[in-house]
């Protein structure tokens, strides 16, 4: 896993650009400027699925007649807001695991009672609200459970030009480009006369792109299949 400072990150971005001297330093407004740039970049990357590495599964307990709840950094369940939650969820009763499965703004409006209870949730309702997401429960929990979510991870924001980030393997390699492309005009460089900057910056994104793609699950309806799910080959029709 390499690492690099958010200084480090800058300057060689803007040196791709020769924005910047190999001995030249930067001006605080300067560093400031870069700093903030690289972390609008990565909050950029962090709304797109396959530009995160991987997703946790984060367990928050459910309050009995409480439907719904606030996500993020000083909300009900503490956390860093999530951009997306992925589906499906599972609740754990008794200690056996049901699905939560996600349900629309629209599907949630039609529920004739939304005062039903039950002892865990079927479905789940994500708004991504700021600066705290909005997860609405259904049937309302009737039981303290466990409820587990599984969230995209968000790339942590550099606080300081010394912060370190420490990214999975091709991270720095694009940031680096992508972000030449962010901080060239600020510093009077037009990005179309470095063209291999731009072609290296869209290979190195769309690499950890691949690297981040998962596999989507297909079931098959046992009616239409051999008797059970996922009977079928769908590569061979058989």
């Amino acid at each position: 896993m390499a690492t690099s400072t958010a200084l480090q990150l800058i300057r060689d971005a803007l040196g791709l650009t020769g924005a910047v001297g190999v001995d030249q330093t930067l001006t605080a407004d300067e560093t400031s400027d870069g700093l903030r740039v690289l972390n609008q970049l990565m909050e950029d990357w962090s709304t797109q699925n396959l530009a995160v590495y991987g997703q946790a599964n984060l367990p928050f307990n459910t309050v009995v007649g409480q439907s719904v709840y606030t996500i993020g950094t000083g909300g009900n369940w503490a956390t860093t807001r999530p951009v997306r939650i992925n589906a499906p969820a599972y609740s754990v009763y008794q200690g056996v695991s049901f699905p939560c499965l996600p349900m629309i703004q629209a599907e949630y409006n039609l529920i004739p009672d939304k005062t039903q209870t039950q002892d865990f949730p079927d479905y789940y309702l994500y708004v991504n609200d700021a600066p705290l997401g909005l997860v609405t429960l259904y049937p309302v929990p009737s039981s303290i459970v466990p409820v587990t979510f599984s969230i995209d991870r968000v790339l942590t924001e550099a606080s300081t030009a010394a912060t370190v980030l420490s990214l999975p393997p091709g991270y720095l390699k694009a940031l680096r480009y992508a972000l030449a492309i962010e901080l060239a005009p600020w510093f009077g460089k037009k990005i179309l006369n470095y063209p291999e900057i731009v072609k290296m910056a869209a290979t190195s994104f769309a690499n950890i792109k691949r690297a981040n793609r998962t596999l989507s699950l297909m079931r098959v309806d046992p009616a239409y299949g051999d008797g059970y799910s996922g009977g079928d080959d769908w590569r061979t029709g058989a």
